[in-house]
């Protein structure tokens, strides 16, 4: 780097204010080594503010360099330590503004290739996507795409499944969006999802059929049926301990039971409007059905027929 691209990068962290132009003088010196610093890192967040809403291109190559710096150059070599992750989060989060696109965007290809990272940073980016989609008061395509890559991202921490976190958040972002324009595909993730947790929760060795319960298999497939998960599955709700750990009461898990034998029996009769609704309430949702929480329970009742029915008396 030269001397003169050096003083600009010292004007960057020093007073945070610079032209276009000698902004992109900056990334253009500094791109062609990649990052070797954290101060040159920390300049890159700044121009960011500058450079993100005029150069189409900018997006891209703001995450690899800053991917590659926290991946490739800090040791160790793949993984972000706890201190990083506390790094990242203080650029990405400052008093003054909520993450930009840009900075989410890095946080997803960060989570999404690193060989392991704090949970904390998973955490983190699900909330400020779920908050994005919040504020916007609608969850637009893009943003339903990351939210499903933010769920991809929450297996690198060792979750297989989805999370009684990740699911709380899903509920929260639905009831700030309920009854918006939501592109369709908001419906579907919120029920492939929320139905991946509910059955991992209630299931009574979990560990036993990871392939056929993994959330990469479940939220990948967008076609509208996870092809059938008992059937891959090979288990019966009257069987094993099923609904133990949703009530902790063996009687009630007894009654799920045979509740959930007992609908999964009359598989083809469609569940109504009332029934929906008692279903909800028992399990303390909003009384009000979401066109996702109605998503979420037609979707278990064709992949696991009587699973809700079964739920609804151990909860």
């Amino acid at each position: 780097m030269d001397q003169e691209t050096n003083n600009m990068m010292e004007r960057v962290t020093k007073l945070g204010e610079m032209s276009e132009t000698e902004a992109r003088r900056i990334v253009n010196e500094t791109y062609k080594d990649g990052i070797v610093s954290r101060g040159e890192a920390e300049a890159l967040f700044r121009i960011n503010d500058v450079l993100k809403s005029t150069d189409p291109e900018w997006s891209s190559r703001f995450q690899e360099a800053l991917k590659d710096y926290l991946l490739t150059r800090e040791p160790p070599e793949g993984w972000v330590t706890d201190e990083e992750a506390d790094w990242l989060l203080a650029q990405v989060h400052t008093d003054e503004a909520k993450p930009s696109l840009e900075e989410i965007d890095l946080l997803l290809a960060i989570l999404r290739q690193a060989e392991g990272a704090p949970q904390k940073l998973a955490h983190y980016t699900i909330e400020a996507i779920s908050a994005r989609i919040i504020a916007d008061g609608v969850a637009n395509l893009n943003m339903v795409e990351r939210m499903r890559y933010a769920l991809y991202a929450g297996s690198s921490d060792g979750g297989l499944w989805v999370t009684a976190f990740e699911a709380g958040i899903l509920f929260k972002t639905n009831d700030g969006i309920a009854n918006a324009r939501n592109a369709s595909t908001w419906n579907d993730l919120f029920a492939r999802a929320v139905g991946n947790h509910l059955m991992a929760r209630a299931h009574p060795d979990p560990k036993t059929v990871e392939n056929a319960l993994s959330r990469e298999a479940w939220l990948k497939d967008t076609s509208g049926s996870t092809g059938g998960f008992f059937a891959r599955m090979g288990a019966s709700f009257t069987n094993g301990s099923w609904f133990e750990k949703v009530t902790y009461n063996g009687d009630k898990a007894a009654k799920a039971r045979m509740a959930a034998a007992e609908a999964a029996a009359r598989e083809a009769e469609k569940v109504t409007a009332d029934e929906n609704s008692w279903l909800l309430r028992r399990l303390g949702w909003d009384e009000k059905i979401s066109p996702a929480e109605n998503a979420l329970i037609e979707f278990l009742k064709k992949e696991a027929p009587g699973f809700t029915q079964g739920l609804v008396i151990a909860a």
